[in-house]
Protein backbone atom coordinates (compact mmCIF):
# COMPACT_ATOMS: atom_id res chain seq x y z
CA UNK A 1 0.00 0.00 0.00
CA UNK A 2 1.91 2.99 -1.03
CA UNK A 3 1.71 5.81 1.79
CA UNK A 4 -0.44 8.55 2.20
CA UNK A 5 0.50 11.93 -0.06
CA UNK A 6 0.69 15.19 1.59
CA UNK A 7 -2.97 16.05 0.51
CA UNK A 8 -4.32 13.14 1.99
CA UNK A 9 -2.85 13.95 5.56
CA UNK A 10 -5.21 15.71 8.27
CA UNK A 11 -3.25 17.51 11.12
CA UNK A 12 -4.70 18.43 14.04
CA UNK A 13 -3.76 21.79 15.06
CA UNK A 14 -2.89 23.17 18.63
CA UNK A 15 -1.74 25.99 20.25
CA UNK A 16 1.38 26.78 22.85
CA UNK A 17 1.06 30.16 23.90
CA UNK A 18 1.02 32.18 20.83
CA UNK A 19 2.34 29.17 18.64
CA UNK A 20 0.41 26.91 16.77
CA UNK A 21 1.94 23.39 15.83
CA UNK A 22 0.70 20.51 14.09
CA UNK A 23 -0.02 16.68 14.78
CA UNK A 24 -0.70 13.78 11.80
CA UNK A 25 -4.04 13.36 13.18
CA UNK A 26 -3.12 9.23 12.53
CA UNK A 27 -0.94 9.19 15.28
CA UNK A 28 -3.43 10.25 18.11
CA UNK A 29 -5.59 8.02 19.20
CA UNK A 30 -7.89 10.70 21.46
CA UNK A 31 -8.04 14.42 22.54
CA UNK A 32 -9.51 14.81 26.15
CA UNK A 33 -9.87 17.14 28.68
CA UNK A 34 -6.98 16.68 31.11
CA UNK A 35 -7.24 14.10 33.79
CA UNK A 36 -5.95 13.10 37.10
CA UNK A 37 -2.58 12.40 36.89
CA UNK A 38 0.17 10.63 39.52
CA UNK A 39 3.42 11.56 39.86
CA UNK A 40 6.25 10.41 38.21
CA UNK A 41 8.93 10.03 41.33
CA UNK A 42 12.50 11.81 39.57
CA UNK A 43 11.17 12.43 36.47
CA UNK A 44 11.71 15.77 34.27
CA UNK A 45 9.75 18.41 35.43
CA UNK A 46 8.00 18.38 31.72
CA UNK A 47 6.21 15.27 32.49
CA UNK A 48 3.48 15.79 34.79
CA UNK A 49 2.62 12.90 35.40
CA UNK A 50 1.06 9.70 34.52
CA UNK A 51 -3.06 7.80 34.38
CA UNK A 52 -4.52 4.98 33.12
CA UNK A 53 -6.41 5.86 29.46
CA UNK A 54 -8.21 2.33 28.26
CA UNK A 55 -6.10 0.45 30.66
CA UNK A 56 -2.89 1.49 29.90
CA UNK A 57 -0.52 3.39 31.94
CA UNK A 58 0.31 7.03 29.74
CA UNK A 59 2.90 9.75 30.78
CA UNK A 60 1.83 12.93 30.55
CA UNK A 61 4.25 15.27 29.28
CA UNK A 62 3.82 19.37 28.83
CA UNK A 63 5.43 19.70 25.40
CA UNK A 64 5.35 23.65 25.86
CA UNK A 65 8.25 22.61 28.80
CA UNK A 66 9.78 19.99 26.64
CA UNK A 67 10.32 22.59 23.80
CA UNK A 68 11.62 25.09 25.90
CA UNK A 69 8.38 27.35 26.60
CA UNK A 70 7.43 29.03 29.29
CA UNK A 71 4.77 26.10 30.75
CA UNK A 72 0.95 26.11 30.09
CA UNK A 73 -0.65 27.56 33.23
CA UNK A 74 -4.16 26.32 32.72
CA UNK A 75 -3.62 24.07 30.16
CA UNK A 76 -6.99 23.11 28.08
CA UNK A 77 -6.64 20.05 26.27
CA UNK A 78 -4.58 16.31 26.64
CA UNK A 79 -3.71 14.84 23.55
CA UNK A 80 -3.46 11.13 23.70
CA UNK A 81 -1.13 9.13 21.16
CA UNK A 82 -1.82 6.36 19.45
CA UNK A 83 -0.64 3.40 21.20
CA UNK A 84 1.90 2.17 18.24
CA UNK A 85 3.75 5.64 18.53
CA UNK A 86 3.80 5.86 22.60
CA UNK A 87 2.30 5.82 25.39
CA UNK A 88 2.50 9.76 26.16
CA UNK A 89 -0.27 12.28 25.99
CA UNK A 90 0.36 15.91 25.60
CA UNK A 91 -0.78 18.85 27.63
CA UNK A 92 -1.86 21.61 25.32
CA UNK A 93 -2.97 24.92 26.09
CA UNK A 94 -6.00 24.31 23.19
CA UNK A 95 -7.34 22.71 20.09
CA UNK A 96 -7.26 25.11 17.57
CA UNK A 97 -8.76 22.51 14.35
CA UNK A 98 -8.31 19.85 11.96
CA UNK A 99 -6.90 20.54 8.42
CA UNK A 100 -6.28 18.66 5.47
CA UNK A 101 -3.01 18.63 3.42
CA UNK A 102 -5.00 20.58 1.05
CA UNK A 103 -5.70 23.23 3.07
CA UNK A 104 -2.22 23.52 4.55
CA UNK A 105 0.56 23.12 2.13
CA UNK A 106 3.65 22.47 3.73
CA UNK A 107 7.10 22.64 3.60
CA UNK A 108 9.53 20.30 4.90
CA UNK A 109 11.99 21.45 6.99
CA UNK A 110 14.21 18.24 7.83
CA UNK A 111 17.13 18.62 9.89
CA UNK A 112 15.13 21.16 12.09
CA UNK A 113 14.90 19.53 15.44
CA UNK A 114 11.73 18.39 16.43
CA UNK A 115 9.86 20.41 13.55
CA UNK A 116 9.49 18.45 10.42
CA UNK A 117 7.34 20.77 8.20
CA UNK A 118 5.79 24.59 8.48
CA UNK A 119 1.99 24.25 7.67
CA UNK A 120 0.91 27.44 6.32
CA UNK A 121 -2.42 28.50 7.66
CA UNK A 122 -5.01 31.48 6.74
CA UNK A 123 -4.46 32.74 10.55
CA UNK A 124 -0.31 31.70 10.18
CA UNK A 125 1.78 29.22 10.47
CA UNK A 126 1.98 25.93 12.55
CA UNK A 127 5.46 24.21 12.97
CA UNK A 128 4.44 20.10 12.67
CA UNK A 129 6.29 18.07 15.46
CA UNK A 130 8.77 15.35 14.06
CA UNK A 131 7.51 12.82 16.70
CA UNK A 132 9.53 9.68 15.65
CA UNK A 133 12.06 12.17 16.85
CA UNK A 134 10.54 13.69 20.07
CA UNK A 135 9.31 10.57 21.49
CA UNK A 136 12.84 9.06 20.93
CA UNK A 137 14.08 12.09 23.44
CA UNK A 138 11.52 11.62 25.66
CA UNK A 139 11.78 8.25 26.30
CA UNK A 140 15.42 8.35 26.60
CA UNK A 141 15.25 10.76 29.04
CA UNK A 142 12.46 8.24 31.38
CA UNK A 143 15.34 5.37 30.45
CA UNK A 144 18.39 7.50 31.95
CA UNK A 145 16.19 8.15 34.77
CA UNK A 146 15.78 4.50 35.75
CA UNK A 147 19.36 3.17 34.63
CA UNK A 148 21.07 6.05 36.47
CA UNK A 149 19.34 7.36 39.57
CA UNK A 150 17.44 4.56 41.08
CA UNK A 151 19.59 1.99 42.83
Amino acid sequence: MASPTSSDRRFLIFALQDSLFALDLAQIAEVRDPAQTWPIPLAPAYYTGAFSFHGDIIAVMDVALFLCLPGSINPGKLIVLNKDVSSLAFLVDRVVTIVSGEEAPFASTEGSGYITATLSLPDGNALQLDLKVLVQEAERDIQELFTNKIP
